[in-house]
């Protein structure tokens, strides 16, 4: 068992101790005023602190008018778009409870999510509003709905973000709701991997404490800028890109495309930002492109950097002391580096979080080799986010941190993560049976991952428990393991799938990276990549380096390339790009046959017939 408080010299936002985000959001709006606080990507838009207050303040009174009262519920079903958060602290403001559902939703889906929630009113977009019509025809009683940007928008009690605020009066300057640090936040929903989504409710004292103890780790920049491009029903989209910020001022740019976001970050060079790993593996490839096209003298020196940062890396990853010498060495790089830092838009980072997933080794080591301070964290919903972290002054390569301060962790004999701490949440609304399965008899949160922890008592995810593959000669393997392996070897991969439950080999199913794949074979039909010669033959040599690095129940023995491009919210991945195992499994078992079958076209071979005895 462990519980950490850690104490730093880092600057303290003006909003940090507030009791709840609306006060927290008062302050920061008195703290920053005119400073700029929402704006769009494609500069349509910026909106200071002030305005913001103001705009929300309207919008309170619309909602007010159309009969939201403290405790209903406010739903948003938007692409990222600064309505989002004006929406969402107006919800706040008149004591209601904001959330928000993912855009990838299925009408029926989404009748479910607004079912489950309770929800009084919807807040959409044009482009998005059939959909809530149809999840509406399935309800007995549908929430009324708001268009934002709907125009003649027949039907809907208000057809646009100023027709809203016109329903009502607004609230009064300097006028604060009574809350609690008990009252509710917001309710994120699980991405439904599997079974139906369920609500994590969320308390202000969950949220607020969360960031108070990212700061006690020195880990929480004041000020600055941070990008909103994960889908805002995401626990990583409201924590990085709207709940600190609202603490600690940093003006949000909101973009809608996420596959298009990571290039707008030499322009933003953002101090606050989350990613998954297949993002920061894009700008690992943008950044060695970058070196490859400087001049002779440049790449040298770059290269000689690169070589000193990556020896840095590696002895904090041994435990060993800092080598002095060495560390004023690679310092002497910085103005060079920082020349790449800047072309791929990492310049500024202060708080960069890599979640979701594990992240390659060597990735991890690229960045730390060009001074981008790369923060391994964990966390899932019901812990409000981030729960284990790296403190700042001592962070620990390849592992996802220490317990946050007040949280206690501890290890079940499986080597299940259990928590206790004032991130855990309130419970799942309207579900009080799985809210008790969700807890052991002592109360401590069941957060079905297995972890490890090292003599320092950091701690490790090495899998998810219900996701560990038992072979037929009956080897416990873990996918995330193969996959991660597999993904770090070659940026061709996309997605990969870790496949052997009751099978005596392990096997892979792979979706392309399509614009690397693009770059190699210069067409972009996702049949026709999947069988290209080029690409079969740089998966089979990346597969055979990843199985040097694991064991033998574990290595890659076939593989097969789908023929068409998963994307998030696909039928394969949720919209945070997690896998769909079951989905997956489901959609694709005449190719699993295959993998298991007699040799095929459509089926490759890492190793001889021989080795998959």
């Amino acid at each position: 068992m462990s519980s950490t408080t850690i104490t730093t010299g880092a600057a303290t936002p003006a909003a940090l101790d507030a009791g709840d985000l609306c006060e927290a959001f008062s302050r920061t709006v008195l703290r920053w005023g005119d400073a700029p606080a929402l704006r769009a990507s494609d500069g349509s838009l910026t909106l200071s602190w002030t305005a913001f207050d103001q705009c929300m303040r309207d919008v309170a009174g619309g909602l007010a008018a159309l009969g939201v009262e403290r405790g209903g519920t406010v739903a948003m079903l938007l692409t990222n778009r600064y309505e989002a958060a004006v929406v969402d602290m107006a919800t706040l403001y008149i004591g209601a409870v904001p959330l928000s559902v993912y855009n990838s939703s299925s009408p029926a889906q989404l009748g479910y999510l607004l079912s489950d929630s309770r929800t009084d009113v919807l807040v959409t977009e044009a482009a998005l509003e059939p959909k809530a019509r149809q999840a509406f025809e399935g309800m007995a009683t549908p929430p009324l709905l708001v268009v934002v940007d709907g125009g003649e928008a027949t039907g809907a009690a208000a057809a646009s973000l100023s027709e809203l605020c016109g329903l009502g009066t607004p609230l009064a300057a300097g006028v604060r709701p009574q809350l609690t640090p008990e009252d509710l936040i917001t309710v994120v929903y699980t991405s439904g991997t599997t079974g139906e989504p369920k609500g994590a409710e969320l308390t202000h004292f969950n949220i607020l404490e969360q960031i108070r103890g990212l700061h006690s780790l020195g880990r929480l920049p004041e000020g600055g800028s941070a990008v909103s491009y994960l889908p805002f029903a995401h626990m990583g989209d409201r924590l990085c890109a709207y709940y600190m910020p609202v603490v600690t001022g940093a003006c949000i740019t909101y973009h809608p495309d996420p596959r298009t976001a990571a290039d707008l970050l030499p322009e933003i060079q953002p101090t606050l930002y989350m990613a998954v790993p297949r993002i920061w593996q894009r700008l690992q490839n943008a950044a060695v492109a970058k070196m490859a096209e400087a001049t002779d003298a440049e790449r040298a020196a770059l290269e000689e950097a690169v070589a000193l940062g990556g020896r840095l890396h590696d002895d904090r990853v041994a435990g060993r002391e800092v080598d002095a010498e060495l560390a004023a060495r690679w310092t002497a790089h910085d103005p060079v580096l920082s020349t790449i830092r800047r072309a791929i838009g990492m310049d500024a980072g202060e708080l960069l979080f890599t979640g979701a997933a594990p992240l390659p080794p060597e990735t991890l080591r690229f960045f730390a080799a060009i001074g981008v301070d790369l923060c391994e964290c964990y966390g899932q919903s019901e812990t409000a986010g981030i729960i284990l972290c790296n403190p700042a002054d001592r962070p620990r390569p390849l592992t996802n941190g220490l317990p946050l301060p007040g949280v206690e962790a501890k290890l079940a004999d499986d080597g299940e993560l259990l928590l206790k701490g004032p991130m855990v949440m309130a419970g799942y609304r309207g579900k009080p049976e799985l809210t008790a399965a969700a807890f052991d008899a002592d109360g401590w949160l069941l957060t079905g991952d297995v972890f490890r922890t090292d003599e320092a008592g950091y701690y490790r995810i090495v899998d998810r428990k219900k996701e560990i593959i038992v072979s037929s000669t009956g080897k416990n393997i873990s996918p995330v393991l193969v996959e991660n392996a597999v993904s770090s070897a070659c940026p061709l991969v996309g997605s990969v799938v870790c496949l052997g439950d009751g099978q005596p080999y392990t096997a892979v199913m792979i979706a392309l990276e399509p614009e690397g794949t693009a770059a190699l074979t210069g067409g972009t039909d996702p049949r026709e990549n999947a069988q290209h010669p080029e690409v079969i033959a740089r998966l089979t040599t990346a597969l055979r380096s990843a199985n040097e690095g694991l064991n033998a129940s574990e290595q890659v023995r076939r593989f097969a390339v789908v023929d068409s491009t998963w994307l998030p919210g696909s039928d394969e991945l949720t919209p945070t790009m997690k896998l769909k195992r079951r989905p997956i499994a489901a959609k694709y078992d005449a190719l699993i046959a295959q993998l298991y079958g007699p040799p095929s076209d459509t089926v490759v071979d890492v190793m001889p017939a021989g080795a998959r005895a």
